[in-house]
């Protein structure tokens, strides 16, 4: 697949342009964004067009000399010309290029113009000012044949000289036909770059943004599960120069399994534990050329990516075994090529992305990375950053009994935004501390929110008898937690029965709340997905609920009541509840501050941890309310947050309904091939936890692509008809109402007439009877159930 098509479209017809008027085109984006690669697609497009090109980029050590980077671009194409290039530009021009162009030190430079050779860039203002001239004047006498294309890359390392010759070609172009292109990171330190004349009308400014989850899937090898995909593309971020471990021993495409170390074993990890700790190695961009440090700019940064997200520069200092003023010049420099920032106070600094430091990290060598972080263990508990601690004592050799409470007290802290890690933690302090309950009911709990509920329900019931012994509080969750990960299991009837006999106390207060929006949460699932539940069952669940939302629970129940409404016909009720919790989320939605920033901060505790829930659980259940109600277009973004913040915390026990969800509504669009990844992803979830009801259902949106292009031939008068709408063109044949249809496929009247006004256009005809014709002159499918 070739990268940014659009944006090399947009180069072509500069380069066009350039043929009646000089063009000059500024390149920016982040570090790894594909910036070198269009520039190399542009420059064979050029020279397969006859066009004369010269590109350069600095060095990888940094420049060494002026301008390097147009010596670079324009010694070999200068080597090569005649002299009559010479003669034209006249001893004067030829005697000040002689200066800084290496080529240009033989026979064309021995003709008296010896001033140039040793002093032409010493000659003051006026010997610069004669050096830009002399520049231009070569560029114009190169483009005189079918053009010039000068590519000028990395210019934010270029020197203040390199500035000035294009801010020089911009205020003063040739006259010629010459496009300049100069690329360069978007960082706030360049201050070269920000001072040209941006406001010029012959120059352009193409900025180079992160590419879409469907561009970057193409970019990944066959062979990776989908788990594993979801996962690469977070820490991408849309940046193909930091997709990583789903190519190279990424997390494995089930999420059921032990938590191994950084997920290997869970297949999902949150963005914090590739931020803080020893981050996995599935997340080591390996397309991210960092061979422009300096030894000391490489040695901070490997320091700072021991340490991890945010870092003091007083912990690298000691960290690096270096002086705390030679880090600080080191973090310029780091800052200077993107890969580090400050916060806001300018006190800490972190990776530009956590995927930028899992880079750094393993590239580090591996017996100095081993001493380096006894080291950073050591800074750090001086300087009393106890998060930061705790993710490194957690892969420590050996836990005395101070750090084993170190070790549980910042996992029961940052569970919410590291499960898989906290489990782990979790584990390690309960085997030195003598494993009491409560730390052995937050494992459990961080296994369930991991994506890990077969490991979390055998733990559970090895701990279960001990239940009396902990706090009513945690007691209270952790029959919640074990309700939630036996769904994900598919064991409905032994969540019901668990929450049929619940322990003491907790049908009263908020455990009474918390049982009652479970059965509705268990009774709305199982429907979805066929299960039998008993007759009435929800709509006693709906009962009990709500007057838990007069009372002002939370968005998820307020959501699921929603859609429990929703899935009985209530639509007014339903629409009423979706309102309510739409306008409680506001306009960035749930999901969008989940993953807002880098995960560099200080989680709190459970009323953080139930902030996380609750808004992952409103965009779930906000989605199905708005999807029974026949509203796919608001549906499909409740679901993308959803997924896209479970994955950034790694909340694997919320991927398979969310990804389930948004494949259904972009079914619903009609838009099968966009379906087809989240189907799969949620197919892959299932299987892992072994539940083989959502399997099964979000098999039937996966394959259900492969069916239509095995099943319909091309010249059916259904080949332009998506799934759905072929599902129900074969209802309508049958004989099916609109009504009908919307009761036997779940879905409202409202869209099941969209879809039927869709099948109408798409096959040219005006009644239900023409459709019926249709349907059997295409010869394919079953006939209606």
């Amino acid at each position: 697949m070739f990268l940014r098509d659009a944006e090399l479209g947009l180069l072509r017809g500069w380069l066009t342009l350039s043929g009646q008027s000089p063009q000059v085109v500024r390149v920016s984006g982040e570090p790894g964004v594909g910036k070198s690669h269009l520039l190399r697609r542009l420059v064979r497009s050029a020279r397969r067009d006859g066009w004369t090109v010269a590109a350069g980029r600095i060095p990888r050590g940094g420049g060494t000399r002026p301008l390097e980077v147009v010596v670079d671009a324009l010694d070999d194409v200068l080597a090569r010309a005649d002299g009559s290039l010479f003669e034209q530009l006249g001893a004067a021009a030829t005697g000040r290029l002689a200066a800084v162009f290496p080529s240009l030190h033989g026979p064309q430079a021995a003709d008296g113009t010896a001033h140039a050779m040793t002093g032409g860039m010493a000659d003051g203002a006026a010997g610069h000012y004669g050096l830009l001239r002399a520049l231009r004047a070569a560029v114009a006498q190169l483009a005189s044949g079918r053009g010039l294309l000068l590519v000028l890359d990395d210019a934010h390392r270029a020197c203040a000289l390199t500035t000035d010759f294009i801010e020089y070609l911009v205020r003063c172009p040739p006259r010629a036909p010459v496009l300049t292109v100069f690329a360069h990171r978007a960082v706030p330190a360049d201050r070269h770059l920000t001072a040209l004349a941006y406001e010029a009308p012959n120059l352009h400014h193409l900025r180079l943004a992160p590419l879409s989850d469907d561009r970057m899937r193409a970019l990944l090898p066959a062979g990776p599960g989908p788990v594993a995909v979801a996962v690469a593309l977070r820490d991408a971020g849309g940046v193909p120069g930091l997709l990583g471990g789903a190519g190279a021993g990424g997390p494995s495409c089930g999420t059921g399994g032990g938590a191994g170390a950084g997920g290997a074993g869970g297949g999902v990890y949150g963005v914090l534990e590739v931020a803080t700790g020893v981050p996995p190695s599935a997340a080591a961009a390996r397309g991210l050329d960092l061979h422009c440090l300096s030894s000391l700019g490489w040695r901070t940064a490997c320091a700072a990516a021991v340490v991890g997200d945010s870092f003091l520069p007083s912990v690298v200092a000691a960290t690096a075994q270096l002086p705390e003023s030679d880090v600080l010049c080191a973090l310029d420099a780091l800052h200077a090529e993107s890969l580090v920032v400050p916060d806001a106070h300018g006190r800490r600094f972190r990776f530009v992305r956590p995927a930028v430091r899992a880079r750094i990290h393993h590239a580090s060598g591996a017996g100095w990375r081993h001493a380096a972080r006894l080291r950073a263990v050591a800074a750090l508990r001086a300087a009393g950053e106890t998060l930061a601690l705790a993710a490194h004592l957690v892969d420590c050799d050996a836990l005395t009994a101070d750090d084993a409470g170190v070790l549980a007290q910042a996992a029961r802290e940052t569970l919410w935004r590291q499960p898989a890690r906290a489990a782990r933690a979790l584990a390690r302090a309960g085997a030195v501390l003598g494993d009491p309950v409560e730390p052995a009911l937050w494992r459990a709990e961080a296994l369930v929110l991991a994506g890990q509920p077969g490991a979390a329900e055998r733990l559970y019931a090895a701990t279960w008898h001990r239940l009396p012994a902990a706090a009513d509080a945690t007691a209270a969750d952790a029959v919640l937690w074990r309700v939630r990960g036996l769904r994900g299991l598919g064991r409905y009837a032994q969540a019901g029965a668990l929450l049929d006999a619940p322990p003491r106390g907790m049908e009263a207060g908020d455990g009474g709340r918390g049982v009652r929006a479970e059965r509705l949460a268990l009774a709305v699932e199982m429907a979805q997905l066929g299960v039998s539940a008993g007759a009435g069952t929800v709509e006693r669940a709906v009962r009990a609920v709500s007057e838990d939302v007069e009372a002002g629970p939370g968005l998820a129940v307020t959501a699921l009541l929603g859609a429990a409404h929703a899935l009985g016909g209530a639509t007014a009720a339903a629409r009423d509840a979706a309102d309510r919790v739409d306008r409680a989320l506001g306009a960035g939605a749930a999901g969008a501050d989940a993953g807002a920033g880098p995960a560099g901060g200080t989680p709190g505790g459970a009323a953080e941890g139930a902030h996380w829930v609750d808004r992952l659980e409103a965009c779930r259940w906000l989605g199905e309310t708005e999807l029974r109600l026949g509203m796919p277009g608001r549906a499909a973004p409740r679901f993308e947050r959803g997924l896209r913040a479970a994955l950034f915390l790694g909340h694997g026990h919320a991927i398979a309904p969310l990804a389930l969800g948004l494949a259904r509504t972009r079914r619903e669009y009609g838009d099968q091939d966009a379906a087809q990844f989240p189907g799969e992803l949620a197919a892959a979830v299932s299987a892992g936890h072994g539940n083989s009801w959502m399997l099964s259902f979000a098999n039937g949106i996966a394959e259900e692509k492969k069916g239509r292009s095995s099943g319909r031939p091309a010249n059916s008068p259904l080949a332009a008809a998506s799934a759905r709408e072929t599902e129900i063109a074969h209802l309508v044949s049958a004989g099916y109402t609109n009504q009908r249809i919307a009761a036997h496929l779940g879905i409202s009247t409202k869209t099941v007439e969209t879809h039927m006004s869709r099948i109408f256009k798409k096959l040219g005809v005006n009644s239900r009877a023409e459709v019926a014709h249709a349907v059997g002159r295409s010869g394919t499918g079953p006939g209606a159930p």
